[in-house]
């Protein structure tokens, strides 16, 4: 696909030309993940899961937990010390 040079707006909108809306399926209310290395800005499109996706993801982790024993208690504290190493991280 050819280069096309946009506009920022005032308020730091662009608009994405029609063609690669069209090749990539952008349409209104379509979510966009932005990338950027501090030189280049990458726009990519994504698409979040369904909540029955969700639902099914969730349903096997719980599964899981009970196959191998772990209890609620377990599952709190691992995500307390998770959640204490990342603001230590940060």
């Amino acid at each position: 696909m050819n280069m096309q040079l946009v506009s920022v707006s005032s308020k730091g909108q662009i608009s994405i030309p029609v063609s690669y809306r069209k090749a990539l399926s952008i349409k209104e209310g379509s979510r966009l993940m932005i990338y950027s290395d501090g030189e280049n800005i990458i726009l990519k499109p994504v698409e979040l899961p369904s909540e029955e996706s969700l639902l099914s993801v969730l349903e096997k982790a719980r599964e899981y937990a009970r196959e191998e024993g772990f209890t609620e208690a377990d599952i709190e504290s691992a995500i307390m010390e998770s959640r204490k190493a990342r603001k230590e991280s940060t």
